[in-house]
Parts: C-alpha cells; structure tokens; sequence
C-alpha cells in the first residue's frame, strides 16, 4: 500500500492510498479514522476516487465522526 495523495480539511485529514485491486481512503480526525475502500475497476484513479467524495458522502464522514466522539466520551476514554 502506498499514499497516492493527502490533504487536510478543517474537519479531517484525507489520504488516498493504493493497492493491486483498491483505493483506500482514509479519513483522520483527532484519534479517530475511518477508512473507505473504492474498488480500482469501478474507480481506475485517484481523480476518479475523489470525483466519488461529494458534499453528501463527505457529511456522512463528518456525522459518523461526530457519533465516534460521543461514544469515546461517554465511556470515559481520553
């Protein structure tokens, strides 16, 4: 696996990497990930992968995220 791209947003950290059948993008935001597999047949390049991170699928990164927090809070993790 290697990093093709990454950037930063000031919701998360991005990075696409690649692998023989997968673009896996990561999502980094304080001490938790998320990480979304496209698959190379369907998404050929990291252009094609980033054309798939829309305002709607990237707002459910950031809901998923929210809801990682209040379970990292309410069970008392630091």
């Amino acid at each position: 696996m290697r990093i093709v791209e990454s950037w930063s947003t000031k919701q998360f950290k991005t990075t696409i990497y690649a692998m023989e059948r997968w673009h896996v993008v990561e999502f980094e935001a304080g001490p938790m990930k998320q990480a979304y597999k496209f698959m190379k047949d369907s998404h050929p390049s990291p252009a094609a992968v980033k054309e798939a991170l829309t305002e709607t699928f990237l707002a459910g990164v950031y809901t998923n995220f929210e809801q990682m927090y209040i379970n990292f809070k309410e069970n008392g993790l630091k």
